[in-house]
């Protein structure tokens, strides 16, 4: 079990995507059954808190931790400073989940030490990027800065300490960003692992390149500060497009083929449907808000976390880059939750059995995943070397 601390990936991947699991279908559960949540927060705001600033954060953390020292050429965190700050992200969830229960000052508790996480993740991660003086990278400690404030203001509603209608603001914020960082790393990943597999050369285009990461913080600044849904519909229509330019030099479709790499593509994909899914909500009104929102969460990020969890285990476990026999079910399970639960938006009679029908396609993925990689990530690297 020592190899777990190895590395960043490995002891957030692992619990991460169990949190995940274990999160969706309750969720989906409760909301089926009518079950009455209680605590301090509200249930949906705990429910898109602990999915957003609890499960999707803890990806960001284990690839951010792993990918930087290959950024910088410096050394990973590992040993007992990586179970120090695993530990904390842990507490943050069980406190979370205890926060469900009228205990006397256990809200404090469970908002300062959740609050601590992503300052000591910052931590860990800024002295070698400072150093190595790259804004390409240094860029995802102002990125975390920000979650950190959005995560702040959602406690701070919670304990009536500021307008609850800052919990929503911080809500779509956490929503947002994460899109942004799956849209900077998408950027990089997608076409290098697609080029490197397929002998292929992926075309970029700078003025794009500029727009599609122009037009999402223009998207993610209006949506925290302006309330005219109109011209934030526009913006998304906006960045929508781009990013679809984006990807047409990717060679998509030659990866049809290849589930480790389509099942990357697909998820960014999801993220220009969610932007033209804005603009239908916000400018056109022919659909509820949080039809978007969930092809952006079920969708995007829920397809590109279990594409890149499952790639990026493999590769950085010293283990061929072929996907094991079966485990394209996981895949096909996730795409199934995303189209699920962004569909029921549209058919209101059936809402809460799509709501449950998603969260138990998105409980199988990532059950499937744990089954597969669980031994992968504990296990030593297949060749021997460090990591």
């Amino acid at each position: 079990m020592s190899n777990i601390w190895a590395i960043g990936f490995r002891p957030f991947f692992l619990l991460g995507s169990l949190t995940s699991m274990l999160l969706v279908l309750f969720w989906a559960w409760a909301f089926y059954s009518g079950l009455t949540l209680g605590g301090h927060f509200d249930p949906i705001v705990w429910h898109a808190h602990e999915m957003i600033y609890g499960f999707s954060l803890a990806i960001v953390a284990g690839f951010l931790l792993t990918a930087s020292p290959n950024w910088t050429r410096s050394t990973p965190l590992s040993g007992k400073n990586l179970k120090r700050l695993f530990c904390l992200w842990f507490l943050g969830r069980l406190l979370m989940a205890l926060s469900l229960f009228e205990w006397p000052y256990l809200n404090y508790a469970a908002s300062l030490i959740d609050l601590l996480f992503i300052p000591f993740l910052i931590v860990a991660l800024a002295p070698p990027l400072i150093k190595a003086g790259r804004f390409s990278n240094s860029q995802f400690l102002v990125i975390l800065g920000i979650l950190g404030i959005g995560n702040l203001l959602i406690h701070l509603s919670s304990l009536n300490i500021i307008d609850y209608s800052y919990a929503n603001k911080a809500i779509y914020l956490g929503v947002n960003l994460i899109l942004l960082i799956i849209v900077i790393i998408g950027g990089r990943i997608v076409p290098a692992f697609t080029g490197n597999a397929l002998r292929v050369e992926a075309w970029k285009w700078p003025v794009i390149e500029y727009f599609a990461l122009g037009s999402l913080w223009a998207y993610i600044l209006l949506s925290f500060f302006v309330d005219d849904g109109k011209v934030i519909g526009w913006i998304a229509l906006f960045a929508g497009l781009f990013n679809l330019i984006r990807m047409a030099g990717w060679n998509t479709i030659k990866t049809l083929k290849y589930p480790l790499l389509w099942i990357l593509h697909l998820g960014y994909l999801w993220i220009v449907i969610g932007f033209i899914l804005v603009f239908l909500s916000d400018v056109v009104g022919i659909l509820p808000r949080s039809v978007a929102i969930h092809a952006f969460t079920a969708g995007s990020m829920g397809t590109f976390i279990i594409g890149m969890m499952s790639r990026v285990s493999l590769g950085h476990s010293g283990r061929p880059l072929q996907l094991a026999k079966g485990f394209i079910l996981s895949y096909i399970c996730i795409t199934l939750s995303g189209v699920v639960r962004v569909a029921s938006g549209f058919y209101m009679e059936h809402y809460t059995l799509g709501i449950l029908v998603a969260g138990i396609f998105w409980g199988l993925s990532f059950l499937i995943f744990l089954i597969y990689y669980a031994r992968v990530l504990i296990l030593p690297r297949a060749d021997g070397r460090p990591g």
